[in-house]
């Protein structure tokens, strides 16, 4: 069984990805960061871990919250901190191409009960969060929250407990993508949008290699023939 992080793990891990998000974005001084609520869905963290990051943070020098106003980045030397970001980072022996493999060989080995489970509502359901997606898209706003929902709604479409048990893997997946890649909690791939509806499309069709190629696609797996 997948054990959840501790909370000491999720705080490193979101200090870790705010250190290198203001440092690889070269975020300049006064400039605003993200209220504590995108963060905390852009992160997959609730909002005390974000606070408890911010905190690190701001003893650090890197940043000031002003109340009211929101948070800041501040005048501090950069040529100390970078060091700290050339680090690999990977808490309790888990890393991103482990779990997205993980995450794959879910998905298209559950891909056949969801052709047959998902249900219309549930599909509408996938609809309406592609299209916040890309409504938050076109705002330049985190697409992760709504991202994660897309497939937590295909897992549960399963109706498998065990499959649906799975979903810490699968939001411990993104958590460690933006770790490793922060520009995330500003910037998404376009292509999201148009590889969801491509999943849509092969359920309302309710064709299982239609999925499983669009699942393929979405995951960046080699082609699957039918």
């Amino acid at each position: 069984m997948l054990e959840p992080l501790s909370r000491d793990t999720l705080t490193r891990q979101a200090t870790e990805t705010l250190r290198r998000f203001i440092l690889t974005e070269d975020l300049p001084a006064g400039a605003q960061l993200p209220s504590e609520r995108e963060l905390s869905e852009s992160l997959s963290v609730s909002r005390n871990i974000v606070r408890e990051a911010l905190s690190v943070l701001v003893a650090e020098g890197l940043i000031v919250k002003q109340p009211g106003r929101g948070i800041f980045v501040t005048d501090f030397d950069r040529e100390a901190v970078a060091p700290q970001i050339a680090v690999s980072v990977d808490y309790n022996g888990r890393n991103p191409a482990a779990l997205s493999e993980a995450r794959a060989a879910i998905e298209l080995g559950a891909a056949g009960l969801i052709v047959r489970r998902i249900s219309e509502e549930q599909i509408q359901r996938l609809e309406q969060i592609n299209r916040t997606l890309e409504e938050n898209l076109q705002a330049q706003r985190s697409t992760i929250k709504e991202d994660i929902e897309f497939h937590k709604v295909l897992l549960e479409a399963t109706q498998n407990q065990v499959l649906i048990g799975m979903l810490p893997l699968f939001i411990e997946h993104f958590r460690l993508a933006v770790l490793h890649k922060p520009s995330a909690i500003f910037h998404n791939p376009e292509r999201i949008v148009a590889e969801h509806q491509r999943i849509i499309a092969a359920l309302r069709r309710r064709s299982l290699p239609q999925l499983r190629q669009a699942l393929a696609s979405h995951l960046y797996l080699p082609e699957i023939e039918e």
